[in-house]
């Protein structure tokens, strides 16, 4: 079944190098969701605006708290120490999804950030982890060179702010609408009864 932003029961907006992104995205997984939820990527920081510096205070805290979220679920993770511009991955996604190898490769690329410390922003990589996730390495490499995704993602932006969606994680189901603000609870109790009320 491929994983297209279209009408399903819930919305999942993310970043790949959003550690709460990271944890959520783990969650609905365990849970066998993935397919009751439109997943749309939402850049954190897109370019030109300068990429983030994972030393800053704002960033440590907001990687403390997903680390608290994590620790529970037995979930791995690292420490990135560099926070590349996510649009090319998300372009990635974005083949994959028509390719029907979408939550392969999403799966892959947080893997990828979160725990073997992959710069998620580098095409040769990327295109080697596509490889590894069912996709043809030659064509991966064209689609990213030639940016063919690049409006879907810039129109996934604009449509998510209009509705006043500015930052990740962000999840909406039947059951309500939480952003990153929410606790481990609220996102567990969120998930069950969205999919409860499909």
């Amino acid at each position: 079944m491929r994983a297209t932003p279209d009408a399903r029961p819930g919305e999942f907006y993310y970043d790949f190098i959003d550690p709460r992104s990271y944890v959520v995205s783990n969650m609905i997984d365990r849970a066998g969701a993935e397919e009751s939820f439109s997943w749309f990527g939402l850049e954190l920081c897109p370019p030109p605006a300068p990429m983030i510096d994972p030393r800053d205070s704002s960033w440590r805290s907001r990687r403390s708290k997903a680390l608290r979220f994590a620790r529970p679920l037995d979930l791995p993770m690292c420490e990135p120490e560099f926070l590349p511009w996510t649009r090319k991955a998300h372009e990635l996604c974005e083949f994959a999804r028509e390719r029907d190898r979408f939550h392969a490769v999403r799966r892959a690329l947080f893997r990828a950030h979160f725990i073997d410390g992959v710069d998620i922003g580098r095409i040769d990589l990327l295109t080697e982890l596509a490889h590894e996730a069912g996709l043809d390495r030659t064509e991966t490499r064209a689609v990213l060179d030639v940016d063919r995704y690049e409006e879907a993602i810039l129109r996934t932006r604009e449509a998510a702010v209009d509705r006043g969606i500015r930052t990740v994680p962000a999840v909406i189901t039947a059951s309500g609408r939480l952003d990153d603000t929410g606790s481990l609870r609220e996102i567990q109790q969120l998930l069950t009864g969205g999919m409860e009320n499909e």
